[in-house]
């Protein structure tokens, strides 16, 4: 159900459908195929492996953690998670507004993690993986997520009215009280931004915007999200950047910005941004909120860590079973690879589960590339060439969402669903290459 909602669906990318047209509408599918399970009372049969005496402490209850605790816990281990923060879910409970993943669909996810065995203990917050140990856990998965954002520096951003964007969403999240004034700027291009732009121009401002220092082409942010920002009346302010914060008394009044234009191509692989000399122009705003980026918060470490942690505050791990280089301490997710998506996170969780029970098990922890049929294999239709002709001509059916003024007045979720029959017909497009891949593979997503 969340991925049907916030996955960045690259497997859309391969679909070979979309040589000769659109992709199929995989996440779209999805999200119908979860739903549907739901409407219709329908839960997974509970597959429960043998009974270990082992215990395994999960620091974080976000994706990568949740989705590790589920698997070990189908195993056959005791499982607990801790989490800092007064609810679970991480990112996906505190960071993703409620209009892209309603808090009811989050809450069913995990109710059912719960069922399978999980503790999730909230407002537990870890001081260090000693007292784990001593509390008897053989192995310690550590998801913390990436939620400590940087700031910009530049002169004046310390005043009041500057906010964070992670921490503007927790607040919004938790039905906390935000003062966010008319005019609000949001500086950054990634889906932290477009989250916050459009979170905050559902909070009766008159006018929000986003100042981006490259062009769209460059924003990281998943295009539809750009979109549908654009569609609610948010303006987007391409090649600039701000430069200065401009106060009165302690408090925003403005932002100084200047004009960008790209230059080489850097190590992201995106053309630098090259300030215009002279340039500069001026927002009047009451509040800047900077979604620039985000880094692990690693204060849960103590003094004597032993975890190796690299020059840009992540946790070291083996790219491929994520082990650290500390006996029985497992680490995924942001807090390994920085900000990334939910669809990678519980990637990680799922094969540090697998290198877990392996480590506990006394087997040799080595990635495991199982190529298996899907679980459930579904006959092909049998298409003449006339057939597979009229499918390629079909478009690609569109989410229906919410009329702009409602979305705008409401935190309703935006994107509605696809009814059982625009299923059906989606579906039909399908040209079925998994017939001649025969398979995927295990832990892929």
């Amino acid at each position: 159900m969340i991925c049907g909602r916030v996955c960045h669906h690259p497997c859309e990318a391969k679909c070979r459908s979309g040589e000769g047209g659109d992709p199929i509408a995989i996440r779209a599918l999805k999200r119908f195929a979860a739903d549907y399970e739901i409407k219709k009372g329908i839960k997974p049969a509970k597959l429960k492996g043998p009974a270990y005496d082992e215990k395994v402490a999960i620091i974080g209850a976000g994706p990568g953690g949740l989705t590790c605790g589920y698997y070990l816990a189908l195993q056959g281990y005791e499982i607990t998670i801790f989490e800092s923060l007064p609810v679970a879910g991480g990112m996906l409970a505190v960071g993703i507004p409620e209009y892209r993943l309603p808090k009811n669909i989050l809450d069913i996810e995990i109710e059912a993690i719960k069922k399978a065995g999980v503790t999730i203990k909230t407002n537990a917050k870890i001081d260090n993986l000693e007292d784990l140990k001593k509390q008897g856990y053989k192995a310690i998965f550590i998801a913390t997520g990436a939620h400590k954002g940087l700031k910009m520096g530049i002169p004046g951003e310390d005043v009041k009215g500057v906010t964070d964007a992670i921490e503007f969403l927790r607040a919004v999240n938790l039905g906390k009280e935000v003062e966010l004034g008319k005019q609000v700027a949001v500086i950054g291009g990634g889906n932290a931004a477009i989250d916050a732009a459009r979170t905050a121009n559902r909070m009766g401002c008159e006018k929000v915007q986003i100042i981006y220092r490259r062009t769209r082409a460059e924003m990281p942010s998943d295009p539809e999200e750009i979109d549908g920002a654009i569609e609610e009346g948010i303006d987007i302010h391409f090649l600039a950047a701000p430069v200065k914060i401009l106060s009165e008394n302690g408090k925003m009044k403005g932002i100084e910005c200047i004009k960008m234009r790209l230059g080489d191509i850097d190590k992201s692989g995106r053309r630098r941004p090259v300030p215009i000399e002279g340039s500069e122009f001026s927002i009047d705003l009451d509040t800047m909120i900077y979604a620039i980026r985000q880094e692990p918060d690693l204060s849960f470490l103590s003094s004597n860590n032993k975890v190796q942690i690299s020059k840009w505050k992540n946790i070291v791990t083996d790219p491929e079973t994520f082990v650290t280089n500390e006996e029985g301490i497992f680490a995924g997710g942001d807090v390994v690879t920085g900000p990334a998506t939910v669809t990678e996170a519980m990637a990680a969780g799922k094969i540090a589960a697998q290198s877990i029970h392996k480590y506990l098990r006394g087997e040799p922890i080595v990635r495991e590339y199982k190529v298996t049929r899907p679980a459930v294999y579904v006959d092909p239709l049998k298409l003449s060439e006339k057939e597979i002709e009229e499918l390629l001509e079909l478009k690609r059916l569109r989410m229906p969402a919410l009329q702009v003024s409602e979305r705008v007045s409401s935190f309703k979720e935006v994107h509605l669903g696809l009814k059982e029959e625009e299923v059906i017909m989606e579906a039909r497009r399908c040209l079925r290459c998994d017939l001649e891949s025969g398979a995927e593979i295990e832990g892929s997503e």
